[in-house]
């Protein structure tokens, strides 16, 4: 059974900001969270994003609390390094929370082409 995912508002502003990290027009570096996997009670949905600009400004969520810190430090050093990451967590034994459940993030570098790719 496929499962189509619902592009919410939320995803669209994220999609709307991403491509224009991509096409330049928007000239800061991003990192995009995306939740790929989630079991039991999680509080968000696989295909939930978050994006971090390398000045701090965020859009969407990964579901808050805990797990959403945790994704933000990842997203801090995928910014740093420029290597993506996958982040896997069980949200009451390694984070605390009460959700119950588990939830895996991956995380991606975004940068605009450079300068001289637009000459």
């Amino acid at each position: 059974m496929s499962r189509r995912l619902s592009l919410s508002t939320a995803n669209l502003a994220i999609f709307t900001a991403v491509t224009a990290v991509l096409d330049g027009v928007d000239r800061r570096s991003a990192a995009l969270a995306t939740v790929i996997a989630r079991t039991g009670s999680a509080p968000q949905v696989i295909g939930a994003r978050l994006l971090l600009h390398d000045d701090g400004q965020l859009r969407g969520t990964v579901g808050g609390g805990a797990i959403e810190a945790q994704v933000l430090a990842a997203c801090r050093a995928v910014l740093d390094d420029r290597l993506p990451r996958r982040i896997a967590a069980h949200l009451v034994r390694d984070l605390g929370m009460c959700c119950g459940g588990s939830m895996e993030v991956f995380i991606e570098h975004l940068e605009p082409p450079r300068a001289e790719a637009h000459a």
